[in-house]
Formats: structure tokens, sequence, C-alpha cells
């Protein structure tokens, strides 16, 4: 609840101090003399748009602080610990708004600046403002939801919806990412496959390609290596008297003999006998090399095919063996985890079908208590309506099959309003009739008031236009929300006034040329007098009398 109020430099207010209580609160006061001011500076403290307009003349910036006390909000922990704000341990919460004409404004809570998305947040979970200003929550399709629910006891089914929706989508998420869909998965599989057996069927060999060049080079030259190779033994070996190893041995013999006469020279014949046992063995070595040559057209065929083998290969998967044959073990390994994937895919598509049949039977579940529970609900608030003096009013609230599934189930909730038969029933959302907007909303607030978490509600002359019994039954509803809610309304009617536990009257005071805006509190004589002119327009001896009358009913009823 909104325990303390500051406002500074606001419009017609120069500086307003207001303690606040539990339950029903009132404030009265001419035409104009700035009761909705009061009403904009909380609008203004929880969010509402801000505009240098607000600002007194003469003053560079205006500030609203709200001190509430915020324990035991639903939800309202988690999101102040999103933010990175400590809960205070008494539960406080300080709000503070500034705007200044230069267009510098800022949204504080318990001293530390947020945005202004973050901000709100905060505020609407603090006050709703109903009336002359726009600031519902039940507006929201969100919130019709959650009212719907919380009055049918749906909560916790909800809950179990949600949860079940968070298993489906976060199995849909795994699929996800596991990559492409299932017949991607499926062709990248065959792919793998076929490349795989492509290159083990070549059954390839580091250097073979090299080797295979080389064979088919000899077999391309097989003639002309065998005539070179018997050229060579003849001229090594061959030629009697003129071959080389003859010339070869007849100079070492010679060399023999004059070592006998020179020992110097032995070394010299040592080299000489040692190049004649070489080039007999070169001679012998061509000769058999030259008697294994033999032209081979059928193996030339084999090495061709698999040269070009090879060279396909190559074109598709490296620019050499070694290449080849790491892109083997990639793909083998690709192949691995994708066929893991394919195995855990089909797996998770037969658990998201599972998880979605779960999810879909308790959601079907909550669609059908919703459909019960929106007829008894609009039921109920039609009849609110119709002691708020709007005999004709209906209002119905439609269950609709969602565009998709979410949390929340498979339903859009939206509240109709019909103002009187025959011109149709439109959203809350595009009533036109402040009154209207009013009174819908408090028949609303009476009979969700014991589900709705928002604790301090803003009624702004919720009761123009209603006197009489209505205005009587405006004041009865409003008494019993205040049992559950801080409620604030700004009123000219003495019978709502009559039954607050608080009741503030606004007046504007000229001083120094200067317009002020003040605020008092009532008690005693004072009180008797307003509602006395609440009720006659002066504060007569019967009006008096009817004031009096009006406080002792309100003490006898509680």
């Amino acid at each position: 609840m909104l325990q303390e109020l500051q406002i500074e430099n606001f419009a017609l207010i120069e500086s307003l101090q207001l303690d606040l209580e539990p339950g029903l609160t009132v404030l009265t006061g001419e035409t104009g003399a700035g009761k909705s001011i009061i009403v904009d500076a909380v609008g203004l403290l929880v969010g509402a748009r801000a505009s240098a307009e607000y600002i007194r003349a003469g003053s560079e910036r205006a500030v609203v602080r709200g001190l509430f006390q915020a324990a035991n909000i639903p939800g309202l922990e988690e999101i102040l610990a999103g933010f990175g704000m400590p809960v205070e341990a008494d539960g406080s919460l300080l709000l503070s708004r500034e705007i200044s004409r230069s267009g510098r404004h800022s949204c504080r809570v318990n001293g530390r600046s947020l945005t202004l998305s973050m901000y709100q947040t905060i505020g609407q979970m603090l006050v709703d403002i109903h009336g002359q200003h726009a600031y519902q929550s039940i507006l929201r399709p969100a919130s019709q939801m959650d009212l719907l629910d919380g009055v049918a006891g749906l909560m916790e089914l909800r809950a179990q919806v949600k949860e079940l929706y968070i298993a489906w989508q976060n199995l849909l998420n795994d699929l996800a990412e596991l990559g492409g869909e299932a017949a991607a998965r499926e062709r990248q599989r065959d792919l793998l496959t076929y490349q795989l057996k492509e290159i083990a069927a070549a059954n390839l060999s580091p250097g073979e390609d090299a080797e295979l060049l080389q064979e088919r080079e000899i077999l391309n030259n097989a003639a002309r290596l065998a005539e070179g190779a018997a050229a060579i033994y003849a001229a090594l070996f061959e030629e009697e008297g003129r071959a080389a190893y003859d010339r070869i041995s007849q100079a070492a013999a010679e060399l023999e003999a004059m070592a006998a006469i020179d020992a110097g020279l032995k070394p010299w014949q040592n080299l000489l006998e040692a190049a004649a046992a070489q080039v007999e063995e070169v001679a012998r070595g061509i000769r058999r090399y030259g008697e294994k040559l033999e032209y081979d057209p059928q193996r030339l065929k084999q090495i061709e095919e698999r040269l070009e083998l090879i060279k396909n290969l190559k074109r598709k998967y490296g620019a050499d063996i070694p290449a080849i044959l790491r892109y083997q073990a990639e793909a083998a390994a690709a192949l691995e985890g994708l066929e893991q994937r394919v195995a855990r895919a089909a797996a998770l598509e037969k658990e998201i079908a599972a998880a979605e049949a779960r999810y879909r039977e308790a959601a079907l579940r909550l669609r059908r208590q919703r459909l019960e529970a929106a007829q008894k609900l609009a039921a109920e608030i039609t009849s609110v309506l119709h002691d708020l003096a709007m005999p004709a009013a209906r209002v119905t609230i439609a269950c609709t099959e969602a565009s998709r599934p979410g949390p929340a189930g498979m339903d859009t909730i939206t509240f109709l309003f019909q103002p009187n038969p025959g011109e149709g029933s439109r959203p809350l959302a595009q009533i036109a009739s402040g009154g209207e907007m009013a009174r819908v909303m408090l028949a609303c607030k009476s009979i969700l008031a014991g589900v709705d978490a928002v604790p301090t509600l803003i009624f702004d002359e919720i009761d123009a236009g209603v006197g009489g019994a209505a205005a009587r039954s405006v004041a009865r509803t409003l008494a019993a929300i205040g049992q559950r809610h801080q409620v604030l309304c700004i009123t000219h009617s003495a019978q709502l006034a009559g039954v607050a536990g608080q009741h503030y009257r606004v007046t504007k005071v000229v001083q120094g040329g200067r317009t002020f805006t003040r605020v008092e509190k009532l008690q005693g004589e004072a009180r008797v007098e307003e509602l006395a002119r609440l009720l006659s327009g002066e504060a007569s001896p019967i009006a008096r009398e009817h004031a009096l009358a009006l406080l002792e009913q309100a003490r006898a009823k509680k």
C-alpha cells in the first residue's frame, strides 16, 4: 500500500505530503480545486507519461515520491531481483519520479535509477488508477486471464500447464539444436555414406599416384630402355677388346707391374681393380634390367584407369592422396556424429509428441474450466453493475482459442461490455464513456478483490452521474473493496465520503497572485461540514443532520 505521498511543484501543488492508511480514503472538494492533479501525480509516480506541462509555473522541475509497503506482493520480489535490486527487510519501496523542463527526467526505486520500462513494471504492480485516466491493469488481456483464473481457483492448474509447455518447448529447442530438419539430416547421412564408400573402395595408399606415374612412364618407354640397356652392357662388357671392362683390366695389369717397381703406385692399382669390379657389376645389373623389360599394354591400361580414379577422387576430396585420406577420417567422424544426432532426433520426436499430448490434455482441461468460470464471473459482474445504476448493462467473458499454444494455455480471454441492449459487446478497452468504464472497473474489482494482487486502487470520480440508491451501492462496494485493498477515491458523493476511513478536502487558494492547491485531513466537525456541503451545497442545519446520520450509519456497519 501507499504509505506516504510527497508532491513538489506539480501543477498547482507547490508542496504536499499525505500520510495514508489502509482501507477507503476519499478526497473531496470543489470542481477545479485540484483533486485530479493528485491522481495525475500518483499516475506519474507509477510510470505514466512525463510532460513538462506538469511542472508548476516558475519552477524548473517537479518531483513526486511515494513510500510503499510492498511486502507479499506476488512476483514483485522476483522482478526486483531480476533488476539487481536488493529487497528491503521491512518490505518498503521508495519510488521517485522527477521531471524537468530540460527534458531530463529520472525514475528511481530505493534511490537507484531505472529505465522507464523497468520502472513501469514495478509501478503497475503497486497501483491501479480507474476512471478518467487510463492506467488499468484489467484492460490488459493477460491481466484479464490472471483475474479469471484467480477467481476460479485455476492458478495451480495453469502452473501445471506452464510447466508442461516449457518441457515441450525445451524438447523442441533440443531438436532444433541438432541442426536442420529430419529430411536434411537423412540427405547428409546418405551423402557421407556414399563418399566414405567411394573412398574406401579405392583403397588408396600414400605415394601410390607417384609410383603409378613412374611405372606408366617406364611401360611407355620399354623399347627405348631395353635398347639402352643392351648398348650399355655391350659398351661396358661385351665388345671384345673395346669393352670398358677389358680396357680397365688391361690398365690395372700394367699398373700392377709398375707398382712392383714403385710401391707408391699400389693404392692406384687397388682403385683401378675396384673400378673394374664395379664396371662388371653395373654391366651385369643393366643386363638383368634389360632382360626383365617388357611392354605390357594390359598393365598400362590398368595404370591409366587407376590414375583416372585417383584424379576424380582428388577433384572431389583433396589435392593429393593424404588430403583425401584426411577427408575420409573427417567424414567418418561426421557420419558417426550425424548417426548419433539422427538417433537422438528420433528419440526426441517421440518425446516431443508425448510432451505435446500431455500439454494439450492439461490445456484443454484448463479451457473447459475457464469456460465454466467465465460464465459465472460474467454473471456476477453484471449483477454488480445493475446495483451500480446500470440495469441494462451486461458483461460477457469470451474464451476463444488462441492463434498458438502458450504457457498460459490455448485460450485468449477478453472481457466484453454491452452498455445497452442492441448495442453490441465491445472489449473493455474500447468503452468510450469514462463513467461506464469506471463502474465496470468497480464491478470487476468488487468481484475480483480477493485475488487482485495490486494493493492500491484509485478511483477518480467513479460515482459521476450516480445518485440515490445507486450512490449508496457504489459506496458499499468501495467500502467492501477497502477491506482487502487500500482504496483512494475522488468523489462528489456524500454517501461515499461518509463510509470512508479517511477524508481529505482539497481546496484552491490564491496568495500573492499565485494559485495553490491545499489538502487537509478532515475530522470531527470539519468532516460533518464537508459532508453537509456535498449534500446541499452549504452546511445548513438539515444538511448537517443528514451528514451526521451518514457518519452514524457508517460507524454502525463497521
